[in-house]
């Protein structure tokens, strides 16, 4: 009987020392994190995107044109409507290019 109360003793402090080495691990890994997600919040700010883009000569359009498709529940377009979307499109993107 002492001998299985010794057993049992020895196998709570193992599971105690794993649990202490678990706890260390989270800590770490919390830290971790924060320092990840602050990286991430600074390379994703808007003003050192625009910084990298101007350095790399990357500019804004003089012109910007915004192409309008209708809604999923608009109705039916006529007959022989597609093909002058389709047409009014292409101009569309060629002007822009």
């Amino acid at each position: 009987m002492i001998l299985g109360l010794v057993s049992l003793n020895a196998l709570l402090a193992q599971r105690s020392f794993r649990i202490d080495d678990l706890r260390g691990r989270i800590a770490v890994l919390s830290q971790e994190q924060l320092e990840l997600r602050h990286e991430q919040a600074t390379l994703s700010a808007p003003g050192r995107i625009a910084e990298w883009a101007h350095r790399h000569g990357m500019r804004l359009p003089d012109d910007i044109r915004s192409l309008h498709m209708p809604s999923k529940g608009a109705t039916a377009a006529p007959a022989g409507a597609a093909d002058l979307d389709l047409k009014t499109l292409k101009e569309a993107l060629e002007a822009v290019t």
